[in-house]
C-alpha cells in the first residue's frame, strides 16, 4: 500500500526522475520502489526505449486500475464535506445512451460553473454489477424501473444493501420524417405495423418495452433495424418510412436537431420510470448526495424547457 503514490506518479510519467521530484523523494528512493513493484508484478512496468522509458503492456493497464484506487483513497479524506468548486472528484455512472445523450447536454453547463473539475465518466449499463456499487468503482446506476432491468445490474428492488429512487418519468413515442406523407395524420394500426420499423434491441439478451408490448398484444410489425442505441433512431427515420419508438425526453430533444415528427403509436405501452440506484453504505457521502441532486436537476431542466407531455 506505501508503494501506491510511487507506482501512481511512475505510471503517470514513465520517468523516474520526474516522479521523484513531484514525490519530494530521492531518486534512488523511487528507483529502489521500481525494484520492489517490478518484483511484486513480475513485470519491468518502466523499460528502455532509445532515450526515453515507457510503460509496458502490463502496466498500461494498470493505469486505469490504480488511478481508481487513489481517487477512492482520496474520498476518504473528502467525505466529511464536498465543495464543487474546488473538488477534483471523478463520479462514474451507469445508464442508458439516451439518458447519457440527455445528462450531458443539460450537466455540462452546470458543471463547467458549479464543480469546473469534476469528472464525470458515463459507460453504458450492460456489465455493471452490484459488487461495482459496494465496491466505489460505481457511483451511481440509472436505467428503467423494470424487473428486467433490475436483473441484469444484479440487484433486487427489495435489496437493503442498496438504495434507490424514482427520478423521472417517461415513456415512449413514435417518430417519422417530417417530411413523410403521412405526417400530420393519425396512423390506423395496420397502417403503423405495415411500415418499416427501427428498433432500438437490448445488448443483454432480455426484450425491449417495445418488444415485451408487440408480444402480450400479438401483434407483428416490419422491423428493418435493430440498433443498441436509442440516439441513432432519430437519424435513421430522418428521408425514410421508416418508424421508430424513442423515449419522449429523447424525441423531445432530438425535435430540435432533426425533422422528426412526434405522434402516439395505435396501441398502449407502459410508462418506462427512470431510477437511480446506489449503495446504501455510501448513502450519506456528501458528494454522492450532490451526484444525485445534479441528476434530479438536469431532469427537471426538461420539464422547464418545453418539454410537454401533451404530444
Amino acid at each position: 500500500m506505501n508503494l501506491l503514490p510511487i507506482l501512481t506518479e511512475l505510471l503517470r510519467s514513465a520517468n523516474v526522475t520526474r516522479a521523484a521530484s513531484r514525490l519530494n523523494l530521492t531518486q534512488s528512493t523511487v528507483s529502489g520502489s521500481l525494484r520492489q513493484l517490478r518484483d511484486i508484478f513480475g513485470d519491468e512496468l518502466l523499460v528502455q526505449r532509445g532515450r526515453e522509458m515507457v510503460l509496458t503492456e502490463r502496466a498500461r493497464r494498470l493505469v486505469p486500475e490504480v488511478e481508481r484506487i487513489m481517487e477512492l483513497a482520496g474520498r476518504l479524506f473528502q467525505i466529511e464535506q464536498f465543495d464543487p468548486l474546488t473538488a477534483e472528484t471523478r463520479f462514474r455512472i451507469a445508464t442508458a445512451d439516451y439518458v447519457s445523450a440527455l445528462v450531458t447536454s443539460r450537466l455540462g453547463a452546470t458543471l463547467q460553473a458549479q464543480a469546473p473539475n469534476v469528472t464525470l465518466t458515463l459507460t453504458p449499463t450492460p456489465g455493471t454489477s452490484a459488487k461495482e456499487l459496494q465496491q466505489g468503482s460505481l457511483d451511481l446506476i440509472i436505467c428503467p424501473n423494470l424487473p428486467s432491468n433490475w436483473q441484469a445490474c444484479g440487484i433486487s428492488r427489495d435489496d437493503p444493501d442498496f438504495q434507490h429512487e424514482i427520478f423521472m418519468e417517461d415513456d415512449l413515442v413514435a417518430i417519422q420524417w417530417k417530411g413523410h406523407a403521412c405526417c400530420g395524420t393519425a396512423l390506423k394500426q395496420n397502417e403503423y405495423l405495415d411500415r418499416p420499423h427501427a428498433m432500438y434491441c437490448r445488448t443483454d439478451g432480455h426484450d425491449t418495452i417495445e418488444q415485451e408490448a408487440l408480444t402480450r398484444l400479438g401483434l407483428r410489425q416490419r422491423t428493418q433495424f435493430q440498433v443498441p442505441y436509442f440516439t441513432l433512431l432519430p437519424q435513421l427515420v430522418v428521408g425514410t418510412d421508416i418508424i421508430g419508438l424513442v423515449p419522449r425526453s429523447l424525441a423531445l430533444h432530438y425535435v430540435q436537431i432533426f425533422e422528426i415528427d412526434i405522434f402516439k403509436p395505435p396501441f398502449e405501452l407502459p410508462t418506462m420510470n427512470l431510477v437511480m440506484i446506489w449503495a446504501r453504505s455510501r448513502d450519506e457521502f456528501p458528494d454522492l448526495t450532490w451526484l444525485r441532486q445534479m441528476v434530479r436537476q438536469a431532469s427537471c431542466a426538461g420539464a422547464t424547457t418545453g418539454f410537454s407531455r401533451n404530444i
